[in-house]
């Protein structure tokens, strides 16, 4: 079974309910990495009519993914504060 690009797709089930979330994917390189890189083995593999691999579904620990989180802004002040914080922290623990 030959997938347009359209279908090859990752869909990430991720609520505030469950402690694992669900990945679906139809993409090769995805299932490569979830398996060979990560060790994760899939919970259901589909299949066409001929027996050819056209997707699977991975449960995963919520910990395993993290999103990008936008820079903190700190300003002058902070900066500085936190700038003797870790002066004082250095002067005391290397000898």
């Amino acid at each position: 079974m030959k997938l347009d690009r359209t279908d090859m797709e990752t869909i990430i089930n991720w609520n505030m309910q469950d402690v694992t979330m669900s990945i679906h994917t139809r993409m090769k390189s995805v299932m490569r990495h979830m398996e060979n890189k990560l060790g994760i083995q899939p919970v259901k593999v589909y299949k066409d009519n001929s027996g050819v691999i056209y997707g699977k579904d991975y449960e995963i620990p919520k910990s395993y993914l993290r999103l990008p989180q936008k820079p903190r802004q700190l300003s002058e002040e902070r900066k500085k504060e936190l700038s003797e914080r870790m002066k004082a922290y250095q002067r005391n623990t290397i000898k």
